[in-house]
């Protein structure tokens, strides 16, 4: 079979996206190979002083000062993080194809003071609480790897915007959208569900700071739950891995597919 320009170039493309996989699959096993050999195991975040400087794993019950919400949202409804993002439906011009059309633009000022439609008044919103775990509060990397990745969907309604299951809507089917419609979206932590977590992470005063394994590597885990033994460790550890060989195989078969399609569409256009 001959071998034309697009094909050549496409198998040396995967070919080195492989290798460049394979090493950095292995530079991140021998990583975790290093911390499980170093870290300190703190359960009920217990804060000792002999461990600072030293790489701890710090597990416990999440403390906090208080629960935050939003006001348009029930009051009983509460956690320690919510990201809220608010999108208008918003005509445009298309310069590409010389027409008019519609799009979902984040609102993250606000441009309508209406007080008599408080919809009108809120933007994309993240709020926060002070989080600790035992004797130690996280800082703001730590607080920043907090997942809220749960979508609220408990009330009915907002206002006169009605829930999907993932979002807020005037229309929730989509089907008569119009200029000037909204949408919101609520993602909190499940506060309920997983009252523990775990930070993995150079032990500094009572918080944290990155582990420095070199110039370009760094490591800084939070882990949902009660990770306080090597062996709990060591599976959270092999799960990230199994999910950078997932992420960097779905890259690689995305240009395969991209690649192929293209080298068809030419020979299709040669023809």
């Amino acid at each position: 079979m001959k071998l034309s320009k697009g094909k050549i170039i496409l198998i040396i493309l995967v070919v080195y996206f492989i290798i460049f996989a394979v090493i950095n699959v292995n530079k991140e096993k021998n990583i975790n190979k290093k911390v499980i050999q170093e870290v300190t195991y703190v359960k009920n975040g217990k804060l000792d002083k002999k461990n600072e400087g030293k790489l701890v794993l710090v597990s416990g019950k999440i403390n906090y000062d208080e629960l935050v919400s939003f006001i348009e949202l029930d009051e009983n409804f509460g956690t320690i993080k919510i990201n809220r993002k608010v999108e208008d439906f918003v005509k445009y011009y298309n310069e590409a194809n010389n027409k008019t059309e519609y799009k979902w633009q984040e609102r993250k000022e606000v441009t309508d003071t209406d007080e008599t439609d408080y919809l009108k008044t809120i933007t994309s919103e993240e709020k926060i609480s002070k989080v600790g775990i035992g004797d130690f509060t996280l800082d703001e990397k730590g607080l920043s790897l907090i997942p809220a990745n749960k979508h609220y969907a408990k009330q009915e309604k907002i206002g006169d915007l009605i829930t999907t299951g993932i979002d807020y809507s005037r229309d929730p089917y989509e089907e008569d959208l119009k200029e000037g419609d909204m949408r919101i979206t609520y993602k909190y932590y499940e506060l309920d569900k997983y009252p523990y977590i775990s930070i993995l992470a150079i032990q500094k005063g009572n918080s944290f700071e990155p582990y420095k394994i070199d110039k370009n590597n760094e490591v800084y885990e939070l882990f949902v739950g009660k990770i306080d033994n090597k062996k709990k460790l060591s599976k959270e550890l092999k799960l990230n891995v199994k999910n950078t060989i997932r992420g960097k195989s779905l890259f690689i078969l995305i240009i395969l597919i991209i690649g192929i399609f293209l080298i068809v569409d030419n020979n299709k256009t040669k023809k």
